[in-house]
């Protein structure tokens, strides 16, 4: 059958009644609200139930795997827009902070190949880069594994898209269980210094529905929306930031044969590009920091809930055991570096500070500002401040960790 514009709005629909159905299952189901699961991913797993992979149901089109590929660009060229350059003040005492979420980047990424070529090849015939599964899916979550994913599709290797994103899944279920676990115990140890035991979290963060007066603005209106909807001013933006990433990736794979440079990684080049231009130009005043976020996020959402509802669950069938074998040794090196590492990396609040890497290194910022939450529900520690500033720093190693391992081992 002939794909068409209407099966985009189909595919659509269905992904946003399973966010919706998503978010009311969260409101409703204690279970999931201990777990703080994020409705995207109750609706995918619904998805991927009801979908082509299991019941075959919901009348998906074949294009679903695809749309996360497009979303993970505008994610990307999102990222610097309307952002404030870090200041002085805000650098200072950075440095252990940045040496603790590096560090569990990188440790990753050498623990995983180590054990994938090292050991589990023994055992299992895999591919020389299933090592990267457990980076990919803990430290970048799924946007990363679909962006990876994406990259070893051209490579012959679409395997890899549904590893990374089961391990991104596993990484963010598995890092709120044993975060909760360590604030526990942490607790127990008086090691926190803002709460004795872990304090109950408000509706709005179990439930994810806010009070009407607890409501904010999600953002300014920068042009007035007599001449054009502030909404489709920041959304053009960003798509023409994702779409130079394209352009420029086929151009360059036109002229280099052996290069595919991810369309990802464009995106955000040329963000920066936008970035540059609208502050060279004085228009940056006209661009609004959280409108754009809140395009990332909604992007980030749809991408999670059409990844997952894709996956191809005999793959997972068939790499089974190395995966478990992975995630669990993975769960303990997060572990083990929270333990070793937090108490010596900050000065002042080691735990709440390390219990924010430690989710964050297990799938998304998210993970680590809801345990950062339960034990420091003021945000003293500097915890979410010092994590956005240290992501932002070492993004170029992350980028070429993501980028450049799948290009050597393509190229033999």
């Amino acid at each position: 059958m002939q794909f068409t514009l209407w099966d985009i709005l189909q595919d659509i629909a269905i992904l946003g009644f399973l966010m919706i159905v998503g978010q009311f299952l969260r409101a409703k189901i204690k279970v999931l609200q201990n777990l703080l699961m994020p409705a995207s991913l109750i609706g995918g797993f619904i998805g991927l139930i009801l979908g082509p992979s299991v019941l075959n149901i919901l009348p998906f089109s074949s294009q679903l795997p695809a749309y996360a590929g497009i979303l993970i660009a505008i994610v990307f060229a999102c990222t610097p827009i309307g952002d404030d350059p870090i200041t002085k003040e805000e650098m200072k005492g950075i440095g252990g902070f940045f040496y603790q979420n590096t560090g569990i980047l990188m440790l990753q990424y050498a623990f995983g190949m180590v054990l994938s070529l090292g050991i589990l090849n023994k055992f299992w015939d895999l591919h020389d880069s299933f090592g990267l599964v457990l980076a990919t899916g803990f430290y970048g979550g799924h946007g990363t594994a679909v962006a990876v994913g994406d990259m070893f599709k051209d490579m012959g290797y679409p395997e890899f898209f549904d590893l990374g994103n089961t391990s991104a899944t596993i990484g963010l279920i598995g890092g709120i269980l044993i975060g909760i676990a360590i604030i526990n115990w942490g607790t127990r140890k008086k090691y926190t210094n803002y709460v004795s035991s872990p304090e109950e979290l408000p509706d709005e963060i179990k439930k994810g529905l806010i009070q009407k007066e607890l409501q904010k603005p999600a953002g300014k209106i920068t042009v007035s929306n007599m001449t054009l909807d502030p909404l489709v001013f920041h959304l053009s933006i960003a798509l023409i930031a994702a779409y130079a990433g394209k352009l420029a990736s086929n151009f360059i794979n036109s002229k280099i044969e052996w290069l595919q440079i991810p369309v990802f990684v464009l995106a955000l080049a040329f963000g920066y590009v936008v970035q540059l231009i609208l502050r060279k130009t004085k228009t940056d005043q006209y661009v609004d920091r959280q409108t754009m976020q809140r395009i990332s996020g909604s992007a980030t959402d749809l991408l999670v809930i059409s990844a997952v509802a894709s996956l191809n669950l005999g793959v997972i069938k068939d790499n089974f055991a190395p995966l478990a074998i992975t995630f669990v040794l993975g769960f303990a090196l997060n572990v083990g570096w929270f333990l070793l590492v937090s108490k010596y990396t900050s000065s002042k609040d080691w735990f709440e500070r390390g219990i924010m890497n430690f989710g964050r290194s297990n799938g998304v910022v998210a993970t680590g500002v809801l345990l950062n939450r339960v034990v420091d529900p003021d945000q003293k520690s500097r915890g979410l401040e010092d994590t956005g500033i240290t992501d932002l720093m070492n993004r170029p190693i992350a980028i070429a960790l993501q980028v450049l391992p799948p290009l050597f081992i393509g190229m033999g």
